[in-house]
């Protein structure tokens, strides 16, 4: 199965190169990578160029920045993509090494694949980001869990990658209905039958929600476990609540509408 990662993009391009640098380092490197850029500045497409050498292509689809748009230049990219599959993820999620493994190993046209975050604390985010802490010491287990005794890691157990014969024992992972940001896969034909993400979804969240719960409207049911898919989450500032958004979610679920009017096609 062809599959490409699609990642939205700001301008934090401290995180984006820690990012880049875990997809360089994936035990498959069978995917490409498209960054959904929001309006960044050239600071971004500089960066890209470092990575040109990259065991996988690279595709950087921008839009100018007219405030948080990032339902319509992820539609951009799902218009521009050709893979069969498509993984959303973020610019602040560093992918644990067999992320792509993973993926590729769930992916399904009947299902979607719920992945998850190990949330690095601010003081191991920063000390990731000034290199006094290599990226790779992540993938150490005993660390994350010892880091995480003194409170510098959320969500530890996740990092632990459980034997494969134990996955039907361990805890089955659940979609989060309101926010799932990122580290989330499903068929591209999946996402374009409910014509991709709603573009009346302006500022900061809610475009998610409304695309996922469409998706289960057409059938798609998740799956993911315990220690797969995994990510490493940077710490950072959080947007307040989106209660205009939450409002519009409330009222196109209410109203039943699944594939949306704004979306890859406009009604």
């Amino acid at each position: 199965m062809n599959i490409e990662v699609i990642m939205s993009a700001y301008n934090n391009v401290e995180d984006l190169k820690l990012v880049l640098e875990g997809f360089k380092n994936q035990t498959d490197d069978n995917f490409s990578l498209c960054i959904a850029d929001d309006g960044s500045t050239d600071e971004l497409a500089n960066l890209l160029t470092e990575f040109k050498h990259a065991p996988f292509s690279i595709r950087h689809i921008w839009h100018e920045d007219k405030g948080f748009r990032r339902a319509a230049i992820l539609n951009k990219a799902l218009v521009s993509s050709t893979a069969d599959y498509i993984i959303f993820t973020d610019s602040d999620c560093i992918p644990a090494i067999n992320f792509i493994a993973d993926h590729h190993h769930l992916a399904s046209l009947n299902h979607y694949t719920v992945g998850i975050r190990v949330y690095l604390k601010e003081k191991l985010s920063q000390d990731i980001r000034n290199g006094t802490l290599p990226a790779t010491q992540l993938k150490n287990t005993c660390y994350l869990l010892l880091q995480s005794i003194r409170g510098n890691v959320s969500k530890p157990e996740q990092a632990i990658y459980f034997p494969d014969w134990s996955l039907s024992i361990v805890k089955k992972l659940k979609p989060n209905l309101t926010r799932f940001g990122s580290n989330l896969a499903m068929s591209r034909e999946s996402l374009l039958k409910i014509n991709g993400f709603d573009e009346d979804f302006e500022g900061w969240g809610y475009e998610d929600t409304d695309l996922l719960w469409r998706i289960e409207q057409i059938g798609l049911t998740p799956r993911g476990y315990l220690g797969r898919c995994r990510q490493y989450h940077l710490n950072h500032k959080t947007q307040p609540p989106n209660q205009n958004g939450r409002n519009l979610f409330l009222k196109k679920k209410e109203n039943n509408i699944i594939a949306c009017a704004n979306g890859i096609n406009k009604a």
